[in-house]
């Protein structure tokens, strides 16, 4: 299991030259909630959108993501713009409200938690924010196979007993 902003900056290298291409700048999901790629940033001119696919990912390491060639890097297309990020586009997943169905506000996005042997997410981290964060800390939402609605402006979790854990493990 891994926290997105741990992947998040990380450099990218192919190890077939061992040339970095890149960083990474944000994690893309599709509407299921499945990782589908990591978005780059990249140095000079041309900073048009371009993508991994997370089946073109070799090792999501502690230190960088490893590709095997230059050519698992992809332009990013219609389908891929669609896709939520969890800093970037018009629906980016970071800062936006979690309510049950029932409408009690469970917290905002602050951080995802994936596994990458898989690719699901897996997690949501939740801050009730900054005072509260200091005080108490931030909490997990875990919704197992409960599946949580993206909306355009809120993310629904249903009123299944979901529980929160403490984000530090207390």
């Amino acid at each position: 299991m891994r926290k997105s902003r741990d992947v998040i900056g990380l450099p990218v290298i192919v190890s077939e030259t061992g040339e970095q291409i890149g960083t990474v700048r944000d994690l893309l999901f599709d509407g299921r909630q499945n990782l589908r790629g990591v978005l780059l940033e990249r140095d000079g001119w041309l900073r048009r959108g371009r993508f991994v696919a997370v089946e073109n990912i070799a090792a999501f390491g502690a230190d960088a993501v490893m590709i095997d060639s230059e050519d698992a890097v992809s332009p990013l297309g219609d389908e891929q713009r669609e896709w939520v990020g969890l800093l970037s586009g018009d629906r980016r997943l970071k800062g936006r409200p979690v309510i049950k169905a029932s409408g009690r506000e469970l917290g905002w996005v602050e951080d995802v938690y994936f596994r990458e042997e898989l690719g699901t997410l897996i997690g949501y981290e939740l801050s009730d924010g900054f005072l509260s964060d200091v005080l108490s800390g931030r909490k997990v939402l875990k919704p197992g196979a409960l599946h949580l609605t993206w909306g355009k402006d809120v993310i629904i979790a249903p009123d299944e007993d979901i529980p929160l854990q403490d984000a530090n493990g207390k």
